[in-house]
């Protein structure tokens, strides 16, 4: 984007609540240019204002209620309250005439899920989400060479995400107010395999696993979910807060996808591998063109643009991960 002549911001950038992926958006618009965040306000009395100041700066007026801000003429309002009020915020949001870039999850119940879907057709206002994988150099390369047919028709899919637990806020201890590990933690893996095998989910069994930590009742210690693939394959993945404390990362992310002539890999200590019937090739990874929140704003400001992650996306990675937590609270076959 260049510089407008008159040197104000192109694009007027709202912010509601910093509890979640907050530097997508920061990083976002320095990578945009002409954008600038203008206005930040809590979800919730309960948030800190002081951190939401603190990001807004100098440049970006303060609203103890986000209403206030909505009233605000603004191109995109990012939403990142307490993890139960997304739906809340992002419904308020497209009705007040903004488009929305929200953490994820979109909602934590289908049926808030419902009225996020409604007032999106309503307004026809585009919706992003903070998942950022997607822009990932590898899993992006590894979907352009699914797209190839390097490794033939995705059959086989294994996903895994694997957290530090740490000392989290008080906001997790309960499902109403943290939704479960599935829809903060699992729904990366849904949403990279879903996008690197270029298939869609037709449905679902799943598992919650809690044994430790009662003083987290409802944080669940690891998921597993077995996918039926809409193409007939399986897709395998496991959710945790497992990993320990003296692990060199926070996250222990892997990919691995198979097909008919070859497989793909993804761990971090090996980044991208290619293995077919010719043997292990190392793939040098490319990055998309844009980062998910400039690649979002492009969309709002040009609708011919085509973001990697559209407004269908989100809604239904959302829906995908709410109705496998379902799974697994129900204990029966989901279909998806």
């Amino acid at each position: 984007m260049s510089a407008p002549d008159n040197g104000k911001a192109l694009l007027r950038i709202g912010l509601v609540g910093a509890a979640g992926h907050v530097n997508y958006v920061t990083t976002g618009i320095a990578e945009l240019g002409d954008a600038a965040l203008v206005a930040v306000a809590p979800g919730c009395p309960a948030e800190d204002g002081a951190r939401l100041r603190k990001i807004g700066g100098e440049t970006a007026t303060f609203y103890a209620d986000y209403h206030d801000l909505l009233a605000q003429v603004l191109d995109i309002v990012a939403v990142s309250p307490l993890y139960y009020l997304h739906a809340e915020v992002t419904v308020a949001a497209l009705r007040a005439g903004h488009a929305v870039y929200c953490e994820k999850p979109l909602a934590l119940m289908l049926e808030s899920l419902a009225d996020v879907r409604e007032a999106q057709a309503a307004s026809g206002l585009p919706i992003g989400i903070m998942l950022d994988f997607r822009y990932h150099p590898t899993f992006h390369t590894a979907r352009r060479l699914v797209a190839e047919g390097v490794i033939g028709t995705p059959t086989v899919a294994y996903g895994q995400k694997s957290y530090k637990r740490g000392n989290r806020p008080d906001f997790y201890r309960q499902r109403e107010t943290f939704g479960g590990i599935t829809p903060w933690v699992g729904i990366h893996a849904i949403d990279w395999v879903r996008y690197v095998a270029g298939v869609d989910y037709r449905a679902v069994t799943s598992q919650h696993v809690k044994l430790h930590r009662p003083d987290y009742p409802d944080m669940e210690d690891a998921a597993t979910c077995i996918y039926e693939l809409a193409n007939g394959g399986t897709a395998v993945m496991s959710f945790d807060f497992l990993r320990p404390a003296g692990a060199p990362t926070h996250g222990d992310d892997r990919l691995r996808i198979l097909g008919e002539k070859g497989a793909l890999e993804i761990r971090e200590d090996c980044g991208l591998e290619l293995i077919t019937a010719d043997g292990v090739q190392t793939i040098e990874p490319t990055p998309p063109p844009h980062g998910s929140f400039a690649d979002f704003a492009f969309s709002v400001i040009d609708p011919s643009h085509t973001c990697i992650t559209s407004t269908e996306d989100a809604l239904r990675v959302t829906e995908i991960a709410l109705r496998t937590r379902d799974a697994a609270d129900q204990k029966v076959r989901v279909l998806l």
